[in-house]
């Protein structure tokens, strides 16, 4: 009853309340003893524990829409190593000063406590600012946040609920990437077309007909005769769209926090993403992985959404079964431990940020590499081109080689980047060359290789070294004619996206003063 009659009329979010009210169990008292031995001491007593109480409702009561407050966030896009900056305004207009307010934040940016206590006089305003450097990519919350102010005597308080919150994205970092062996076709210098080359000149095989083939490429005669539209093959020149599929099995990834897999995988899709769509040999890119269902994703102009239609084949362990699409959007399995990111090759400048937002949520999922591949067949298409970028170069490099044979029987050749652990070079550096070695493939026939054909003893056991497994993997993918390189987990690379910002620095003098310097750096 006392909380209605504090709160009567007040609006949505602010309430008043009673912080001691021990003394007022001084007024029954007061009036017993004025009842049993009238006084003015007692009169006197009363109403002045009365009138305080009256004052210092009235003082809270006054602030009530006079207080304002206001925060902006400097900076559009943030990459790990920038720094968020606030700035943050109080303004109160009310006559009455504000002996103190404070500001409590419940943001989840890692290292960021903007928390404050000021205090501000009536009629005038107050700013502060806070900055914390990002260290996490992802994507985090700012707010809501809390005010709470009082009356000087501390009988009561005002407290203000603001639960509007904003959601920040962290783009992982982008670097200068060594260069990439991909499959190419037979022609001469750098390919800047954006889709993939196709000859005029038709080849003499046959197949049925695919939604998406052009009808002049249809077979007459021989459609007639089966009863169904047959193409002739067309010549294609493998060096069009680059799919990156990028392997986040939690089961494969080594090291922790820059130093991991996981993060030098991302850093390395960002990398591959921005070189193909804004660096000197220009492709339509896009994404492919499937990291944990519990990763909280941003919406970014209508990008991405859930989608519920279910893959019509199952996997064959039983388990992992799920929403897969093929037009670009995320979908979750229907085990909670799987989502997939799909975002569809795209040309310009504009699809580096698509990327590099799909992939700042991203943590390890449970889904490998080669059952990703397989569910993700009706993505690819011929004369398009996967990279994979993968630490798995052990147990399971049979499995997703055999799926990257299928694509290249397919149309769709691939090139490999693995990721090595980061103290896989204790006795010297990783293999630096790209793993490129011509090494003629064998007798079966690249079109009827499965996993089941593969001829290939993995070296496992206690003793097995690294530089065995990479041996392993180069003679396996050597031996398709599968373009690799190896890249050791937390190598320093140079970052590609930089920019020059001013910075304050206050320095003292002997003289006990401080000076002011304004010094211009590049970060990245």
């Amino acid at each position: 009853m006392l909380d209605r009659l504090l709160n009567r009329h007040l609006p949505a979010g602010w309430r008043i309340e009673l912080r001691n009210g021990w003394p007022l169990l001084f007024i029954p008292l007061l009036l017993f003893m004025q009842l049993l031995g009238p006084s003015p001491i007692w009169v006197a007593l009363l109403i002045s524990l009365i009138g305080l109480y009256a004052i210092s409702y009235f003082w809270v009561r006054n602030q009530v829409l006079q207080l304002f407050f206001e925060r902006h966030r400097e900076g559009a896009m943030l990459v790990v190593g920038d720094s968020l900056q606030e700035r943050f305004v109080v303004r109160n207009d009310s006559t009455l000063p504000l002996h103190w307010l404070e500001f409590a934040d419940r943001s989840l940016l890692p290292g960021y406590n903007p928390r404050q206590v000021v205090s501000c006089g009536g009629g005038s305003s107050y700013q502060w600012r806070a900055e914390a450097h990002c260290t996490q990519r992802g994507v985090f919350r700012l707010g809501p946040h809390t005010l709470r102010t009082g009356d000087p005597f501390g009988f009561f308080s005002l407290e203000v609920v603001d639960s509007r919150s904003e959601s920040l994205l962290v783009y992982p970092r982008v670097a200068h990437i060594p260069a990439l062996a991909l499959p190419r076709g037979s022609l001469s210098g750098q390919d800047r077309r954006r889709r993939a080359h196709t000859g005029s000149e038709r080849s003499q095989a046959v197949r049925a007909y695919q939604p998406g083939d052009s009808l002049r490429h249809v077979h007459w005669p021989t459609s007639a005769k089966q009863g169904e539209l047959v193409v002739t093959d067309v010549e294609t020149e493998p060096s069009g769209d680059l799919w990156i599929v990028l392997d986040v099995n939690r089961l494969v990834q080594s090291g922790k926090g820059e130093e991991s897999s996981l993060e030098t995988g991302i850093v390395l899709a960002a990398s591959v993403a921005a070189e193909f769509l804004s660096g000197g040999e220009r492709r339509s890119v896009g994404l492919l992985a499937a990291p944990a269902a519990e990763a909280s994703f941003v919406q970014t102009e209508g990008e991405f959404a859930l989608d519920q239609q279910f893959l019509p084949e199952a996997s064959p362990a039983g388990n992992d079964t799920g929403a897969w699409s093929s037009n670009g959007e995320r979908s979750r399995l229907q085990t909670p431990s799987s989502l997939l990111v799909d975002v569809p090759p795209q040309p310009g400048k504009g699809q580096v940020w698509r990327i590099l937002a799909a992939l700042a949520p991203v943590t390890a999922g449970s889904l490998s590499l080669g059952e990703l591949l397989r569910r993700s067949r009706g993505l690819f298409s011929a004369g398009q081109t996967v990279l994979a970028i993968t630490p798995d170069i052990g147990d399971g490099v049979e499995d997703w080689t055999a799926e990257l044979l299928h694509l290249r029987r397919a149309g769709v050749p691939a090139s490999v980047l693995a990721v090595t652990p980061a103290t896989a070079g204790a006795g010297g550096n990783p293999v630096a060359g790209d793993g490129t070695t011509a090494i003629q493939p064998d007798e079966t026939p690249a079109d009827s290789l499965t996993q089941d054909h593969l001829e290939v003893e993995p070296e496992t056991g206690p003793d097995l070294t690294s530089e065995d497994v990479q041996a392993n993997l180069i003679d396996i993918l050597a031996r398709y004619e599968i373009p690799l390189r190896f890249l050791q987990a937390g190598t320093r690379l140079t970052p590609a996206l930089t920019y020059r910002r001013t910075r304050t620095v206050l320095r003292t003098t002997p003289s006990g003063g401080v000076v002011a310097h304004e010094i211009e750096e590049e970060v990245g």
